[in-house]
């Protein structure tokens, strides 16, 4: 039995330790988007290609975050912490030394992994070792300082990139980590771990990964590579392969990775894909506006850091109160209006100039914070409400990984869509030798296909309705 802590001074001690993996977390979900720009033309790459550094930790996030959840559910939740804590520093000091390309991105594969780690972990500490009562006020710091993270990421990325290097985007991390590990080790219990007669569905977790990595692979390299590759056209394969594979194990399985069974209920289904293409947009539009920035504005990295911290800044702000509100008033009229805001400020992306000047640009960030400072907490929570009866957590665990799953599905369609835009006769064109007037097109080709693509969570929105509150 887990032991509750009653002393609030180690209560207060153990929510530090779980902040502070938690902001880590999210300012480097968002600390290298400013960095892009600078790092494509050290590595003389396309805007495709570099997308890989964003891609490659989102895809460890979101295919892991299910498993190692699972398992720290089986007693091992400080162990994992403290392993996903040295991981996640080891590879953060191996992306700042990092002398190629090639070799980055298997760093961020391993500071990925570790990230994974803390944040499956992060709400369960706090379920297991803190009194119920304290349970809203706990999830709620770990939202906060989530949100504080991601949105403090861009802005030191800049200052970083601006005045060091962007190998410090990277280094910074190394104090904080070893500072972590030695906090948490003091200030979390020792894992009591738990006897679980039912086997753990390697088969189930192996399956839905490799559907993902073929998946992303697809969207990121076609592009690149042509669709009558024979590596994409095998990739594609082996993504229907992994997926036919995964559905048929978790019919068949007696305790599924993940019950699969809770989308036959359309309404679930629908909120959940409104949830997945909000994430898709705002998060593509994040990565491709560095760019933008840097090309069409003529930004210095430190000012382009400034800019892209409005949309998380405004999310920060909003979010909470406007969670709130939907807890008394409904979710359904807070979802549609997010929305629709998603449809206003991809419309202006669409178009935007440097001629139209910095009110439009700024009216498109701002409106972005406000859009997802709306839908972060009503339509999150739709999907939990949506699920069936005793299947809440399997909504959670979806709805979080929706989340980085998103992120990796908007990077690498934004990504995809940017460099066939771009490509000329000679096949795809690094960054630092695109002209002004071809970054542009394919800019607003980009943008106006994700336009297309908001359109879609509005209407899903709009036809589920809230669900009925038990009396």
């Amino acid at each position: 039995m887990t032991t509750i802590i009653a002393d609030p001074l180690r209560q207060k001690l153990l929510l530090c330790a779980i902040a502070l993996g938690v902001v880590m977390d999210g300012i480097d979900g968002s600390i290298v988007n400013v960095a892009l720009p600078t790092m494509a033309a050290n590595f003389d790459t396309d805007t495709g290609t570099i997308a890989w550094v964003i891609i490659t930790y989102l895809l460890m996030m979101a295919g892991l975050l299910l498993v190692f959840g699972k398992l720290a559910d089986r007693g091992y939740a400080k162990k994992l912490f403290l392993l996903g804590f040295v991981i996640f520093t080891l590879g953060s000091a191996a992306c700042g030394i990092a002398p190629t390309l090639d070799i980055l991105l298997a760093a961020r594969l391993v500071q990925g992994i570790g990230a994974a780690m803390i944040a499956a972990v992060a709400p369960l500490l706090c379920i297991r070792y803190l009194p119920k009562e304290m349970l809203g006020t706990a999830l709620g710091v770990i939202a906060a300082t989530a949100s504080i993270g991601f949105a403090a990421g861009p802005a030191i990325g800049g200052i970083l990139t601006q005045y060091l290097s962007w190998h410090w985007i990277f280094l910074v991390n190394i104090p904080i980590g070893i500072l972590g590990i030695l906090f948490a080790a003091r200030v979390i219990p020792g894992d009591e771990p738990e006897y679980h007669p039912e086997s753990f569905d390697y088969p189930g977790a192996v399956t839905l990964f490799g559907a993902m990595v073929f998946c992303t692979f697809v969207l990121e390299e076609v592009a690149a590579r042509g669709i009558t590759d024979p590596v994409i056209l095998a990739s594609g394969a082996l993504c229907l392969l992994c997926s036919g594979l995964f559905v048929i194990r978790e019919l068949n399985a007696a305790e599924p990775f993940l019950n699969i069974r809770i989308f036959a209920k359309w309404q679930f289904t629908a909120v959940l894909i409104a949830y997945l293409l909000l994430n898709i947009i705002f998060l593509g539009i994040i990565y491709l506006l560095p760019f933008y920035l840097t090309m069409e504005m003529h930004f210095d990295m430190a000012t382009s850091g400034l800019y892209l911290l409005i949309p998380p800044a405004v999310v920060a702000i909003l979010s909470i109160p406007f969670g709130q509100w939907s807890d008394r008033h409904g979710r359904r009229v807070f979802a549609v209006a997010a929305c629709g805001l998603f449809v206003l400020f991809s419309a202006i992306f669409a178009v935007l100039s440097p001629e139209s000047g910095l009110l439009p640009l700024l009216t498109g960030l701002i409106l972005m914070g406000v859009a997802f400072g709306i839908a972060a907490g009503p339509a999150s929570s739709r999907i939990i409400d949506s699920a069936p009866k005793g299947e809440e957590g399997t909504g959670s665990s979806l709805m979080v990984t929706s989340i980085y799953f998103g992120g990796v599905l908007g990077t690498a369609i934004y990504a995809m869509l940017f460099t066939f835009s771009t490509a000329n006769t000679g096949g795809i064109v690094a960054f630092t030798a695109l002209d002004s007037a071809t970054f542009l097109t394919g800019f607003h080709i980009t943008m106006a296909a994700g336009l297309v693509l908001s359109v879609i969570p509005l209407v899903l929105s709009v036809v589920v309705p809230d669900e009925k509150k038990a009396a």
